[in-house]
Parts: C-alpha cells; sequence; structure tokens
C-alpha cells in the first residue's frame, strides 16, 4: 500500500530547491545593485533593521503584528478595492459582458438551458429603458428600481448561477480536467465574493459604518476574500492524495467542495481576529497562538464531519485525528491520502504565521552573525543579501526534514 512518504520527500525537496533558487536570485539582485538604493530596497533594509534591534523575546509578536497587517492592507487593496485598478474592470468586462453571454448563446443553441440567454435579454432591456428614461425626471423610481435590479444582477445573480454551474460541471469531471478547471472556476467564485463583498460593504454604509474601520465588515470581507483560493486548494488538495496514494480519482461532491471551501475560507479571518488580538497582548500571545489552533482544529473536525459524513469515508473523533497524523482511520498504518490534505487545509494560514515567525529568528540570527564581521548597518545596505540566507536557512530546514523522513521511513 503506498504511503505518501514518498511524495512528501518529494515536495520538501521541491519547496527547498525552489527557496535556494529564490536565495540565489535575491543574492544575484543584490550584487548587481546601482549605488543609491531603490525605495523596496530601503523598505526593506529598514524592516530588517529593526528586527535585529529587536529583543529576541518581542520577535513572535513582532512578527505576527506585521503578519497581520500586511495580510489586511493586502485584502483591502485587492479585494474591497480592486475596482480602484484599471485591469480588475477589464476582467469583469470581459467575463460579464462578452464571456458569460457568448457561452449562454452557445449552450442555448446546442439544446442546453436557455435561462441565461433569456436573462441577459432582460438586462439588454434594462439597459435600453435606463438610456431613454436618463433623459426625463419622470421615472427616476422606476429607473432606480431598474439600476437596482442590473447591479444585483450582474454582480450577484449572474456570478452565482455560473458558479453554480461551473462547479457543477467541475466535480463531475474526469479528475485530471477538474484540477484544471478549478483554476477557472475561481475567477468566477471571485466575481460572486467581490459582488457579496460590495453589498455587505453598501450595506454597512447605509448606517453610517466604515467597513475598512469595522471589525465584523473586515472579518465577512477577509471571508470572502479567501473563497476562491480555497476553492482552488481544494482539487489541489486532492490532487495531492491522488499523486500521493495514487488514488486513481478521488472522492467529489458538494458537500466536500463547499465544506472544504467555506471552512477553510474561515480559517483566514479567525486566525487574523484571534492572532490580531495576541498582538496586542503581547504576554499572553502564546495562549492566543494556542487559541487559534484549537479554533483551526474544530474547523478541520467540521470538514472532516461534512463532507464525508454518511460515504463509505466517514470517520470517527479518533479517526480524524489518526489521518490528520498521517496514519489510516485505525491507525495501523503510514497513509496520506486525499482525506490527509483535505484536513489540513484551515491550518495553512496558521502555518503562515509558524513559517515568518521561523523567518524572523533565521534573519535575526544571521543578522547578528555576519553583522560581527561586516558591521552593524549589514541589514540595512545589503537587505537583499540577508533575505537570501533565510533561503538558505529554510532550503536546509526542508532538504533535512526530506531527509530525515527518508531515513526513518525506509
Amino acid at each position: 500500500m503506498q504511503t505518501g512518504i514518498p511524495f512528501v520527500q518529494f515536495l520538501l525537496t521541491i519547496a527547498g530547491a525552489v527557496t535556494a533558487a529564490l536565495g540565489l536570485a535575491l543574492w544575484a539582485l543584490e550584487s548587481g545593485r546601482d549605488e543609491e538604493l531603490t525605495p523596496s530596497r530601503r523598505r526593506l533594509g529598514e524592516s530588517w533593521r529593526m528586527l535585529s534591534q529587536a529583543p529576541w523575546r518581542d520577535i513572535i509578536p513582532c512578527i505576527t503584528g506585521w503578519l497581520v497587517k500586511k495580510t489586511n492592507d493586502l485584502i483591502r487593496s485587492f479585494f474591497q478595492e480592486a475596482d480602484q485598478g484599471i485591469a480588475f474592470g477589464g476582467v469583469v468586462f470581459i467575463i460579464l459582458f462578452i464571456f458569460i453571454p457568448l457561452a449562454a448563446a452557445l449552450n442555448a443553441l446546442f439544446g442546453g438551458s436557455s435561462f441565461l440567454f433569456w436573462y441577459y435579454g432582460t438586462l439588454l432591456a434594462a439597459l435600453a429603458f435606463l438610456n431613454v428614461s436618463g433623459e426625463t425626471g419622470r421615472l427616476r423610481i422606476v429607473s432606480s428600481m431598474v439600476a437596482v435590479y442590473l447591479g444585483l444582477s450582474f454582480f450577484v445573480v449572474i456570478p452565482v448561477y455560473v458558479l453554480q454551474s461551473f462547479t457543477e460541471v467541475t466535480i463531475n469531471s474526469i479528475f485530471s480536467h477538474s484540477v484544471l478547471k478549478s483554476l477557472l472556476v475561481a475567477i468566477i467564485w471571485y466575481v460572486a465574493a467581490y459582488g457579496a463583498g460590495v453589498l455587505i460593504d453598501t450595506w454597512f454604509r447605509s448606517r453610517g459604518i466604515d467597513p475598512v474601520a469595522s471589525p465584523t465588515a473586515r472579518f465577512i470581507n477577509q471571508f470572502l476574500a479567501a473563497l476562491p483560493v480555497a476553492y482552488v486548494l481544494t482539487f489541489f488538495a486532492l490532487l495531492a492524495g491522488h499523486f500521493g496514494v495514487l488514488e486513481q480519482s478521488p472522492a467529489r461532491s458538494w458537500r466536500l467542495v463547499l465544506a472544504s471551501t467555506g471552512l477553510t475560507a474561515l480559517s483566514l479571518p479567525t486566525t487574523l481576529l484571534i492572532l490580531g488580538l495576541g498582538a496586542k497582548n503581547r504576554s499572553l500571545l502564546p495562549v492566543w497562538y494556542l487559541l487559534a489552533l484549537f479554533a483551526i482544529f474544530d474547523y478541520s473536525v467540521l470538514v472532516a464531519i461534512v463532507a464525508y459524513a454518511g460515504t463509505d469515508q466517514s470517520v470517527t473523533q479518533t479517526g480524524v485525528l489518526n489521518v490528520l497524523i498521517g496514519l489510516t482511520q485505525d491507525g495501523k498504518a503510514v497513509y496520506m491520502g486525499p482525506q490527509f490534505w483535505i484536513l489540513h487545509l484551515p491550518f495553512l494560514p496558521l502555518v503562515v504565521f509558524f513559517l515568518g515567525i521561523g523567518s524572523g529568528f533565521i534573519v535575526k540570527g544571521v543578522i547578528r552573525g555576519v553583522g560581527a564581521f561586516s558591521g552593524p548597518a549589514f541589514a540595512f545596505d545589503q537587505p537583499y543579501l540577508a533575505s537570501a540566507f533565510v533561503c538558505a536557512g529554510w532550503a536546509l530546514v526542508f532538504w533535512g526534514v526530506a531527509l530525515l523522513l527518508k531515513l526513518t521511513f525506509t
């Protein structure tokens, strides 16, 4: 029976190679730098210098707070304020006004459902009505209702309908096709999530609440932003199980996809909320990390219950623990199949924090060690080189773990 260990060794080896290659690229970038510091180099250098000056005990709180802030900023830039970018408008226009209408017309032409085709017909009629009514103020109320109908249709109804149809096709396709299609369907998930986010932000603003400053609105938007990524990760987790234990066609269902996607997406705002509170209370930060770990573990158990209950892969509470540590449900053998990878998806945000903390300690150690020979300004003058040392450190870690697994299980 395949255990999945060789595949994990392969992933760790590849991770080490990629990290080492990134380190070489950073070293080359530092070697060929101009005399003047670029803005990005200056910002990175300042970050490394602040980290080098911080006490060892403050590394975890500093990295935790920094990761929470940067993640919030990324979600705000690429999700909540995505409409401010030209690329976003172009992509949404192509999807909503070219790709989907053409697909709906072809589907109706070849005998498929004609609902979406005729629905777009009503939207064209609504646009024509607004074009005429805009020249007079007599139909102001009707025009407002038609505008709301158009807005809800383009950003909620159509994306959700197409998402349901495309996801259904992805679930029932040949497995290798499903993985590739998930990358395309994730775009529809993003548009649908963005439309829902717009409605939620509008509701908060109507009540006089700034959605950027509201913890509730921020939590919801973080969840929505994570949905497309979680959807793709679900299929890649199944792919990992497919390669790991050579399972030809891992079980897929709406229940599995929705449970894995929803709870994996929910793990991101939950982790950010708990660790964001912990970063403000540094003395109890380990307790907050433990609390985040328990919360994410509960999500993992819920994925197992919701996704697999009533199937031939249903698991007990003991079985969930065995699967999570890479064993069969009875705990008698090592087995890292699709369930193993699916149940670990909610832990990914927390893993990123642990990797960030590890990187922080490596950076500080490198700066202290190399700085003893090159001077205290090393971190500021050569930040890319310091980053290259971090990549080298992680490459050694990945390769070391891969070697340890090989020596242990052979």
